[in-house]
């Protein structure tokens, strides 16, 4: 019998060819997209999920009520891992994690650049990064011990055991010897602890010095909480922690806020979940976003279902009398659910089957195009395939089930009578017709809004020159002051270059891929200021084309001025409470002097919150990047003249210079993927949702096959065929809009909240939108009303 089912059922879909595409192409394309965005959804819900104690584990952040506004951040003192494992006994362990910074690895002839971690020799009790070599419990034992990634491994040592090998890390005068005790296994991708290398934090750099420093905050701590204790047990006695460990901070902040208010509102420090991470502190992803893909591919999967109940129900009275006779042959409802429940299953298993092979195929491309850290591997992971599954099992329970239920209780005697009523089916498609619309303009709006935030964002003015300004990754194999020194040398005499300056950090994201802030603390006559601080050389502000408001800028024939000399923006003079800040002194008499106020400008990306700016000078600390600004209009040319100074200047580092507005297109990554994501998703939506539409337009007008013959005859013209056909779709168009514009105003006016710079949503935006939608209605519609308007209406009353 199921046999039988399945040759009825395969000779239905063959004998309504272009119904069954149409369904096939719809559901393989809804399948593939929604199977590409959960991958991605997938594959940021699942950050640190492999660690076995991952309930256990949890970072620690600092929450500061200070006077510019409330502060979040990851990043923690020194001494405070040893000093929350010593003072709450529910800690078993607390460690120091020094986010992984690249630098130099030289071994024999070999040198290249990887990113090392330091952190404290705990590190591996908490954290399951396998041991592929080396004893798990002494990989850092000793003070120079060093494990190294498996790859990192391999492309250093190739087949030789690197265990016990030593080597060289640093730049060239400043490397220190490290000695191999183990091999790891890579960090996954969906890891947030990323690395080449790991060490032991006491090699850091001005770890002496900072080491019982609470005012130093540059690394994460992460503690493990003991099984049967929760974090809430915690978190209230990290109350008292503060309060002993903070109290000139905390005296500070009380005296700045006038209301009496408890510690907790001041200055907290809260724990993380390690799971949690991935969407929490500085840089994270946005865990809305991932919601929010995870709902496209659910309703793209909708509207695919909804053309499928739509095109059934309406080819249901078309096959009623089938339906009729086989009731009067003995068939059951449940013999007809199966039945017909079997060609819904057939279509669906051809549509799975094509989206996954769709989706296989884009796997790669949609990666590359999204960031999404997707891996074709994932596909077949058991997880995933039993996410995947139960996703078509209830879409073809649901979507090919309810049609089949309704069809096969379908009563006998209106069947033979032809008195199936249309009513209620009626009813039901125009409501999945405006559901499928109103998704579609919905996601429209989103995509088009997102769009003129990013534009506007683009725009903004961000204080300083960005075109034909050229900046250059030092890398870790060379020394960035040496480098620079040897630049202005070389290209001393050429016209093309206006001037050259270093600096600590890049400004925008370069080919490097690199980013990294620096915030620092002040206390000023009682003001708690919270800034950037910049690490640059002289003649930065001059290659930036940053003008001098008061004071002077950075003069080598001052020696003091990489000693004690600053230079700040208006916004930090304004935090002093100063109007004239020059000559001022921050941290007493002897300490760094203000010698210069610029304007405001935007060091990072004008998406996240603002701070006044600090630019300092140092002998001492590292310059990694070189800015050039060049006059003239042919770029190109001046890239090849400095490739060539490069490989002369620095030629253990790789030439990867880029100009500055290509670094800070780098600064909306996440809003370009978000209107990438969006506007691909309401393309395909439409798409989807035209094609339905084309189907149902040509089912009803069979169906009214017979009322437009007589209306033709009773001397209705083409146009108002056409006219009351595409009317009634129209309807429905209009119907969705009224329903999805004010949903996207809500839901964008609460997404553009968070930037500092954001547009004022335009109600044309609406109306240009509501015209594509009933534009591409209209013309999907017009082909079968105009077919059906110029038929022989002869034709039209003798048809059955």
């Amino acid at each position: 019998m199921f046999k039988n089912y399945l040759k009825i059922a395969w000779r239905n879909i063959k004998r309504n060819k272009l119904h069954s595409f149409i369904h096939i192409t719809g559901l393989a394309v809804a399948f593939s997209i929604c199977i590409l965005l959960f991958l991605v959804a997938y594959f940021h819900l699942s950050y640190d999920s492999f660690h076995k104690e991952k309930d256990q584990l949890f970072r620690t952040s600092r929450f500061v009520n200070n006077a510019q506004g409330p502060e979040v951040s990851s990043q923690m003192p020194l001494p405070a891992a040893a000093a929350l494992e010593a003072e709450i006994p529910e800690i078993e362990t607390a460690v120091t994690v020094h986010r992984a910074m690249p630098e130099n690895f030289s071994y024999g002839d070999i040198n290249m650049e990887r990113l090392i971690t330091r952190t404290d020799p705990d590190f591996f009790e908490i954290f399951n990064f396998p041991v592929i070599k080396g004893n798990s419990a002494t990989i850092l034992s000793g003070m120079h011990n060093i494990a190294l990634s498996e790859s990192t491994a391999n492309a250093i040592f190739g087949e030789t055991d690197p265990i016990g090998k030593d080597l060289k890390i640093g730049k060239p005068g400043q490397e220190q010897i490290y000695s191999v005790s183990a091999v790891l296994k890579d960090p996954p991708k969906n890891s947030s602890i990323h690395f080449d290398a790991v060490t032991r934090i006491e090699t850091l750099y001005g770890y002496a010095e900072n080491k019982n420093n609470w005012a130093s905050n540059a690394s994460n701590v992460f503690v493990k909480i003991a099984k049967n204790h929760g974090p809430g047990i915690v978190e209230n006695k990290l109350v008292s922690f503060v309060e002993k460990y903070y109290p000139e901070q905390l005296a500070q902040l009380k005296s700045e806020h006038s209301e009496a208010m408890e510690t907790l509102e001041l200055l907290k420090v809260h724990l993380t979940n390690i799971e949690d991470v991935h969407f929490s502190g500085e840089r994270s992803a946005s865990i809305a976003l991932v919601y929010a893909i995870m709902a496209l591919g659910a309703f793209i999967l909708l509207i695919a279902c909804f053309n499928f109940v739509n095109l059934n129900m309406a080819q249901s009275f078309k096959r009623s009398r089938e339906l009729g006779v086989r009731k009067t042959l003995g068939a059951f409802k449940g013999q007809l659910f199966l039945q017909l429940w079997g060609e819904a299953f057939l279509l669906y298993f051809f549509g799975f089957i094509m989206g996954m092979g769709l989706a296989y195929q884009l796997v790669p491309a949609f990666s590359a195009q999204f960031g999404g850290g997707i891996e074709i591997a994932t596909l077949f992971q058991p997880a995933f395939l039993v996410i995947m599954l139960i996703v078509f099992i209830v879409v073809t329970l649901i979507a090919g089930g309810y049609p089949a239920l309704k069809m096969a209780n379908f009563g006998l005697v209106e069947i033979l009578k032809g008195n199936v009523s249309t009513k209620k089916p009626g009813a039901l498609r125009n409501t999945l017709l405006v559901s499928q619309f109103a998704i579609s303009s919905l996601l429209i709006c989103v995509s088009w809004i997102a769009s003129q935030q990013l534009d506007f964002l683009r725009e903004i003015p961000i204080g300083f020159e960005r075109e034909q300004v050229i900046s250059i990754p030092v890398g870790y194999q060379e020394d960035g002051r040496t480098v620079l020194a040897r630049m202005r040398n070389e290209l001393a005499e050429d016209p093309n270059i206006i001037s050259i300056a270093g600096a600590g950090g890049n400004l925008g994201r370069g080919r490097d891929r690199t980013t990294s802030t620096s915030i620092t603390g002040l206390d000023y006559n009682q003001n708690q200021i919270s800034a950037y601080s910049l690490l640059a050389d002289f003649d930065y502000l001059k290659t930036l084309q940053i003008p001098i408001i008061k004071g002077r800028d950075f003069d080598p024939n001052f020696a003091t001025d990489t000693i004690n000399a600053v230079v700040v923006t208006e916004s930090f003079a304004k935090a002093m409470g100063e109007s004239d800040p020059i000559g001022k002194y921050l941290g007493g008499e002897g300490a760094d002097q203000i010698i210069g106020m610029v304007p405001d400008f935007n060091a990072y990306s004008p998406s996240e919150k603002e701070l006044p700016i600090l630019i300092h000078l140092s002998n001492d600390e590292t310059i990694n990047y070189i800015f050039l600004k060049v006059g003239t209009n042919d770029p190109q040319v001046v890239m090849e003249r400095l490739e060539s100074v490069w490989e002369k200047v620095a030629p253990r580092s790789l030439f990867n210079a880029s100009f500055l507005d290509e670094n800070l297109q780098a600064w909306y990554e996440m809003e370009s993927t978000l209107t990438r994501v969006f506007g691909i998703a309401s393309a395909i939506a439409i798409f989807l949702s035209c094609m339905g539409l084309f189907a149902i337009s040509m089912l009803v007008i069979e169906l009214r096959t017979k009322e437009i013959g007589i209306r033709k005859v009773m001397g209705a013209s083409v146009n108002e065929i056409v006219s009351m056909i595409s009317l009634h779709f129209l309807k429905l168009v209009l119907i969705s809009l009224l329903i999805a514009m004010p949903l996207a105003w809500y839901a964008m006016q609460n997404w553009i909240q968070n930037y500092e710079y954001r547009i004022a949503i335009n109600p044309l935006t609406f109306i240009g939108v509501g015209l594509i939608v009933a534009v591409i209605a209209l013309v999907t519609v017009s082909f079968h009303s105009i077919k059906a308007g110029n038929a022989n209406p002869v034709k039209s009353l003798r048809t059955e």
